[in-house]
């Protein structure tokens, strides 16, 4: 039986990790009435990978923003690619930057021929004038954001407006509210939809309880998308920093089994790179805007 090219396995990579509290990552977290405690963030990037195709899912954070921000690296991001079988300086697949804040686009420059997804009202924000004040600005790394100029520059930056189906079964799903255009990725796997959802809910609990992170461009707009999530009652949510989400799949086996588990694993998964047409365009097609 052939193998199909639209069910895939996801990869979760926990590569940092930091302990803080709730009324720390809650907005405006008094207002609820609950006793304070502490609470863990954990930082996360994503592989979403077949027999034809291998999609990144954000970049992690650099050692050099971990070092100035005082964030703890548990493993270094190319060295997971690599040992999943991406390398980054020949990788000409498609990843995707799900937002521009700087614990998912660090290592950009590290990838100079791939081809990178991200919503144009994402890019737009970041890089014109309403992102200056320093409630924005310092959520993002400037070096990581002049790394992905320089990708749009050189035309390997693909804006989207909206919803877009990237490949068969990967989809991804405006959410914006934390950020301006941020996207989630949708994912088909042989046990059913796996909604990444990336930092449209950085915990269970913000969707469960209507509890926003602390930190949001558009509240009006976070809760329309908590209400998204909660509607896809048959989707696995993966929310983009719950700690202890690797223990609730299987790990991977060999040396990542510490940093990593699966989702819906894949038999004899042995990823190819994307095919690119003539002229670099990949082989993908544009679905009419979800509403």
């Amino acid at each position: 039986m052939a193998r199909r090219d639209d069910v895939y396995e996801v990869i979760i990579v926990r590569h940092g990790t930091r302990e803080s509290s709730r009324s720390q990552l809650y907005l405006n977290y008094d207002d609820y009435g609950q006793v304070d405690a502490p609470m863990r963030i954990d930082y996360y990037f994503w592989v979403v990978r077949n027999h034809a195709r291998t999609i990144l899912i954000d970049l992690g954070y650099s050692a050099r923003a971990a070092q100035q921000r005082g964030r703890e690296v548990l493993c270094d991001p190319v060295e997971i690619w690599r040992q999943l079988g991406v390398e980054p300086a020949t990788f000409t697949g498609d990843i995707v930057i799900t937002h521009a804040h700087w614990d998912h686009t660090g290592h950009v420059a590290a990838f100079p021929r791939a081809r990178f997804i991200m919503s144009q009202r994402e890019y737009g924000f970041w890089a014109g004038d309403a992102s200056a004040p320093l409630l924005f600005r310092h959520l993002i790394d400037e070096d990581d954001l002049a790394a992905l100029a320089n990708v749009h520059a050189e035309g390997r930056l693909d804006l989207t407006a909206s919803g877009l189906e990237l490949a068969p079964g990967v989809r991804l799903v405006p959410g914006a509210g934390h950020t301006p255009g941020l996207l989630m990725v949708e994912v088909a796997t042989l046990e059913g939809s796996v909604l990444l959802a990336s930092d449209a809910a950085h915990f269970d609990e913000e969707v469960e309880c209507d509890m926003p992170f602390r930190h949001m461009t558009n509240l009006e707009a976070s809760y329309a998308t908590f209400g998204s999530i909660r509607a896809r009652r048959d989707s696995v949510v993966l929310a983009g920093h719950e700690p202890g989400v690797l223990e609730r799949f299987p790990p991977l086996t060999g040396p990542l089994r510490t940093h990593a588990s699966v989702v819906s694993p894949l038999p004899h998964t042995t990823p190819t790179p994307a095919r690119v047409a003539p002229g670099g365009s990949h082989d993908r097609q544009p679905h009419p805007p979800q509403h």
